[in-house]
């Protein structure tokens, strides 16, 4: 598959020099390119039209600054091409609800890069909060270092840490947070307590320091499982298992590649294929980081509703917003009609035999909700 590389920041090289050295992808375009490339890699395009428009392109790692990666994921979703996004595509979710009901049209496959609920440790801990000893484990914890210094640690590391905690403990429905400094974007340390649908806890802890193991836990009057990896979850990482004794198991874990993981993923979604993460994942996840803004911004628990992104609530919301502006749009025009004869402007008072047709046409424009399409279930097309 040949790639396009948007962005030139650490993540977007080590996703390069993983495709590079992959024979089944080739590198074809990057920008804006690094001053130091490796052997091999071509040179930097003129700019983002440039590189969408390179010949043979198929696929693309999205990224970039934050705040310009939105317009990346929006333009290469535009050109049909596979994507993966790193992740978040920016400081909410605007971004992936762009392109969720124009990739229909467009036929773009978006992959959000959140490969931990793919490392087969988080694999191992899922099995026990889902198997016979479910009821065992009831709470999950998950501290980590900051992958770089000065992030806003609720937007841009928490994003990806929620996802992490959804495919463990299911949908979360409400989140609690304080952070360091006070504010909307802590930088120093994060603590964010969450509830799921089924009722389980977890936290996670978020902190600036040294690059330190990650820990992931999950506890309860069973015992206790601890998964200890890198916070980017490559490299080898070992799984601790106490029991209610106290009786340690330990079980090191050979070296994976998140790389691979989500390489792999793409080419599943590609094939048509159902796979996880997917661009539900990524949006959840950043849902939930919107949540935990909230909570700072306000200093309390915040409850998270979701709805399903569909051109049926996208048409419910542009007519609402119609309603809203025709009915204040006859406040003003009525007054002006029945003022013109008194203000010797008598033509005026014509305007208002316009309301009720356009009443009427609104009424009519309110069928066209009969024409949408029903969204895809699994295992189902959308025209079925």
């Amino acid at each position: 598959m040949n790639f396009l590389i948007l962005g030139n920041g650490p993540g977007e090289r080590a996703w390069a020099a993983a495709i590079a050295a992959d024979p089944a992808h080739r590198i074809v375009a990057v920008f804006p390119g690094w001053a130091v490339a490796d052997v091999g890699w071509p040179a930097p395009s003129r700019d983002l039209d440039d590189a969408l428009a390179t010949s043979g392109a198929e696929a693309a790692v999205v990224g970039g600054p934050p705040e310009t990666r939105a317009e990346g994921l929006r333009r290469a979703a535009a050109e049909g091409l596979a994507v993966i996004c790193l992740h978040p595509p920016g400081d909410d979710s605007e971004a992936y609800y762009q392109v969720s009901l124009s990739r229909a049209e467009t036929g773009a496959v978006i992959v959000p890069d959140l490969p931990a609920r793919l490392h087969p440790g988080v694999s191992a801990l899922r099995e026990a909060l889902s198997g016979p000893d479910a009821a065992s484990f009831r709470v999950v914890t998950f501290e980590s270092p900051a992958e770089s210094t000065g992030s806003d640690l609720a937007r841009h590391v928490f994003a990806r840490a929620a996802d992490l905690i959804r495919s463990l403990v299911g949908e979360i429905e409400a989140v609690t947070a304080t952070g360091d400094p006070t504010g909307v974007s802590p930088t120093e340390s994060l603590v964010v307590q969450l509830r799921s649908a089924t009722s389980r806890r977890a936290e996670v802890r978020l902190r600036e320091g040294p690059a330190e193991l990650a820990r992931l836990v999950v506890s309860g009057p069973g015992g206790v499982l601890t998964l200890e990896l890198s916070p980017r979850f490559d490299g080898p990482s070992r799984l601790v298992r106490r029991g209610p004794d106290g009786r340690e198991t330990v079980a090191q874990l050979d070296p994976w590649d998140p790389h691979a993981a989500i390489l792999h993923a793409l080419a599943e979604a590609v094939a048509g294929r159902p796979t996880v993460p997917d661009l539900a994942d990524g949006i959840r996840a950043t849902e939930i980081a919107e949540g935990v803004v909230r909570s700072l911004r306000r200093g309390r628990t915040v409850e998270l509703h979701y709805e399903e992104i569909s051109e049926a609530g996208t048409f419910k919301s542009i007519m609402t917003s119609l309603g809203c502006l025709f009915l204040l749009a006859i406040l003003v025009v009525v007054p002006i009609a029945l003022a013109g004869p008194t203000l010797g402007i008598p033509w005026l008072i014509y305007i208002a035999y316009a309301v009720p047709p356009v009443l009427i046409g609104f009424v009519f424009i309110q069928l066209l909700r009969f024409a949408i399409r029903e969204p895809a279930r699994d295992g189902q097309d959308a025209s079925e």
